[in-house]
């Protein structure tokens, strides 16, 4: 719901006639994640969406219903689900949403965290021991609270009890999380109170060295997709704003001067990207070195295979393991034939989110580990759930591929492809 705060103004200049519907927890393949909220009226106007669509219509009525009713409900939908329910996601998931009252939020505004009270159960609960199903009631004063900083409010550490270290581990990691707190006073462990919690993660970061026409073109790709874009150069013609309109800081100093300032501030973590494009072996060498010694989530540097194996010699000479070269993308990119900047600014990004998936699945970050997991295949090539990073791929046979005139943004060094020479790269 955070990212949704000041959409929401209208809705907290009148909060009686609205009511917020809230995804809390998703299964299987679903269009939208956990945390994704709507605002319902009660003449049925909505401000955004839950489902794309498919159960948009039963939320809106349930929505409507609690703002006569005052109550806070929890409703599961799903496809063909053993509760023969009438209204189901099409693509095959379950999904749960929280209806509340706007009235019942009080004074929330944008703040980074926001805590609140489920229902223990809801019409398809059955399974797990929870309070109420021992007679316990459900509290009559709800939990609603929002918050910034590190330190949880009073009324959320109460409210956590023992699982207050599994409150602070979701907030710092983002997104929308449900944590059980149980009564460990009693064998059976009763789930006796649940909380939603839910945290504006800061965005993570695309660093790229080297300023030219393909830094401006991803730059401004990447801040589409909710990167935070810094460009950095030493050459002054080139470390411009006019240049990068799409970053949001340009910064002009040496590469590995700011990598270090960068690491020494602690700006630099597990979901930061890493992009070298300088073509330059005094600027490109000391920031790959660095790099491939942190957890990073990807370090791609621009050049032929010529130019990709000069560096490789010179980072081993330097000390680098084998191990630490395999998470080297070089030379960068998906092969999608990329040309123009805008096209391999594109190319860049769709392995960085390969790879990205390929974390999240479990499978490393390694280039061989990424290629061997998930194949960067069309879609109608897998099988599997759509929004499911573990589906596989359904291989085509391999095909003879012509080198001439094939882009550098092309298969990482590992795949089984036709060397691109020097010419048909950019240098």
């Amino acid at each position: 719901m955070l990212d949704r705060i000041p959409e929401y103004a209208e809705c907290f200049a009148d909060p009686g006639r609205w009511a917020i519907a809230t995804i809390v927890e998703v299964s299987g393949s679903v269009p939208r994640p956990a945390g994704t909220s709507m605002a319902v009226r009660d003449d049925g106007r909505t401000i955004g969406s839950v489902s794309g669509g498919c159960v948009e219509g039963a939320v809106v009525d349930a929505a409507v219903s609690c703002l006569d009713s005052g109550a806070t409900e929890l409703h599961s939908f799903g496809y063909a689900d053993d509760d023969g329910l009438s209204i189901g996601l099409m693509c095959g998931g379950d999904v749960r949403v929280l209806v509340q009252p706007l009235r019942a939020f009080g004074g929330v505004d944008a703040r980074a965290h926001l805590v609140r009270d489920l229902p223990l159960h809801d019409t398809t609960a059955g399974a797990l021991l929870t309070a109420e199903g021992l007679g316990i009631a459900q509290r009559p004063d709800p939990l609603c609270a929002a918050f910034d900083g590190d330190e949880l409010p009073a009324e959320v550490a109460r409210a956590a009890g023992h699982a207050a270290d599994r409150i602070r581990a979701a907030l710092r990691s983002g997104g929308a999380h449900v944590v059980d707190v149980t009564d460990r006073s009693t064998p059976e462990c009763p789930v006796v109170r649940r909380l939603l919690v839910e945290s504006t993660a800061t965005s993570a970061r695309l660093i790229i060295y080297g300023a030219n026409d393909f830094s401006a073109a991803l730059a401004q790709a990447a801040a589409a997709l909710g990167r935070r874009v810094t460009v950095c150069d030493a050459r002054p013609v080139f470390a411009t704003r006019d240049r990068h309109p799409g970053a949001h800081e340009v910064v002009l100093a040496h590469p590995a001067e700011h990598l270090a300032q960068e690491i020494a501030a602690g700006r630099i973590d597990a979901r930061t990207a890493i992009v070298v494009l300088t073509h330059d072996p005094r600027f490109d060498l000391p920031v790959l070195d660095a790099v491939l010694r942190r957890d990073v989530a990807y370090v791609g540097a621009m050049g032929s295979r010529v130019t990709h194996e000069k560096r490789v010699q010179e980072l081993r000479a330097g000390g680098l393991t084998a191990a630490h070269l395999e998470r080297l993308h070089s030379p960068i990119g998906l092969d999608l034939g990329a040309r123009t900047p805008a096209e391999v600014a594109i190319s860049i990004l769709a392995e960085l989110i390969l790879v990205e998936s390929a974390a999240r699945a479990g499978s490393g970050s390694g280039s061989a580990t990424v290629a061997s997991a998930i194949s960067p295949v069309r879609l109608r090539d897998t099988a599997g759930d759509v929004h499911d990073s573990r589906r596989t791929a359904r291989r085509p046979a391999p095909r003879d591929r012509t080198p001439a005139g094939r882009s550098c943004a092309a298969v990482p060094a590992h795949a089984a492809a036709t060397a691109i020479t020097e010419d048909a790269a950019w240098m």
